[in-house]
């Protein structure tokens, strides 16, 4: 029988199985909404790296032309890589064809915990429909994981969290119902419906991001099923 299980933390992945299951990424401000816009535009993939010095050392094994350094701390793009982590960066003329070395504070760190998982998607408002499609169709146990922000609760993944379960009620009756992680996130859900951009406004983070200058992304992540990947 599939089960469907919502961390809001990445502290508790140590204590949860990994074998067989898909696991969703959530980092919607903003690296899985950077991810799924870059993979979007064409790029050719993307390598995770946790240290922006390791990143640098990986980008040398390729050619030139065809990679691109990505990434930020505390927002910021990271000294000597071409992009930050603002998924307006990742324009199709930018990164077509080419290779994403990736280094963020929250989100490549979750995923390097997860790397033992049986598959990984990346889950965001931007993909959200093809998120769900997707685990609808997938034989075997879904865990929604929220990034958090530096190992903390974050309002907005947890809302997207919600919206993706809200979406698979049919499909996982009793967890939606029963879990209290998953009540938590659909309530979470209801209670800003599809106002997005006022989740984003609202959270701790999405608050930092518009203080450094950076209010454009909120309204890019904000984005309902912009994508379709």
């Amino acid at each position: 029988m599939n089960n469907l299980e919502t961390l809001f933390i990445p502290e508790e992945i140590k204590n949860t199985e990994l074998a067989g299951k898909l696991v969703v990424i959530i980092d919607v401000l903003r690296a899985s909404s950077t991810v799924v816009t870059a993979l979007a535009n064409g790029c050719s993939g993307f390598i995770p790296i946790l240290s922006p010095d390791q990143a640098k050392k990986k980008a040398q094994q390729f050619k030139k032309e065809r990679v691109l350094l990505g990434g930020e701390r505390e927002g910021i793009k990271i000294e000597g890589f071409d992009l930050g982590n603002s998924p307006r960066e990742y324009k199709r003329e930018a990164v077509k064809d080419r290779t994403i070395i990736f280094s963020t504070t929250n989100g490549v760190k979750t995923l390097e915990m997860v790397k033992d998982a049986h598959r990984i998607i990346i889950g965001s408002f931007l993909n959200l429909q093809a998120v769900c499609n997707y685990c609808t169709n997938y034989r075997g146990g879904i865990l929604l994981i929220c990034a958090g922000k530096e190992g903390k609760f974050s309002l907005e993944d947890a809302a997207c969290a919600g919206m993706i379960i809200n979406s698979l009620k049919d499909v996982f009756p009793v967890a939606c119902q029963q879990a209290d992680a998953d009540l938590t996130a659909r309530l979470l859900y209801e209670k800003f419906g599809n106002n997005i951009l006022e989740i984003l406004q609202t959270s701790q983070h999405g608050r930092y991001l518009e203080s450094i200058g950076l209010e454009k992304d909120l309204k890019f992540c904000s984005q309902l099923d912009f994508f379709h990947i």
